[in-house]
């Protein structure tokens, strides 16, 4: 299957500039969803997340767009610990049999204090692309 972009993806440099923030994994048991503004909920895989904003990874096609409003729910079901995230859509790219999603969190960088620290608080990820 061809690749497919929507949303005007930044490609190189201009993805460099645009991830000021340093990007993180989030352990297996960590699970993840997104709200749809059709209501629709789909589980997707957190590729890596940072302070303003998360890659997803959803296996199957997705129909979003860029500049979609939807909510990032992360659960840590070992730990009880949840959190909701507005987001908005940056980009969208279909890969094989995968869509990664590009978020940026609506209400603007996370302060310290969520679920996300602990993970933040771990061994930094080098920047790069989630290839699913």
């Amino acid at each position: 299957m061809a690749e497919q972009q929507t949303g005007g993806q930044p490609n190189g440099e201009e993805l460099e500039e645009l991830r000021t923030s340093l990007r993180h994994a989030l352990p297996g048991g960590v699970s993840a969803s997104l709200r749809l503004s059709s209501g629709r909920t789909v589980y997707v895989t957190v590729g890596d997340v940072s302070r303003t904003g998360a890659c997803v990874v959803r296996r199957g096609s997705l129909e979003l767009t860029a500049d979609e409003e939807v909510l990032l729910d992360i659960s840590d079901y070992e730990q009880h610990q949840n959190i909701s995230l507005p987001a908005r859509v940056q980009w969208v790219n279909s890969r094989s049999y995968n869509t990664l999603v590009g978020l940026a969190f609506s209400d603007g960088p996370l302060l310290p204090g969520t679920m996300l620290d602990q993970y933040f608080d771990q061994t930094l990820q080098v920047r790069g692309n989630f290839e699913g």
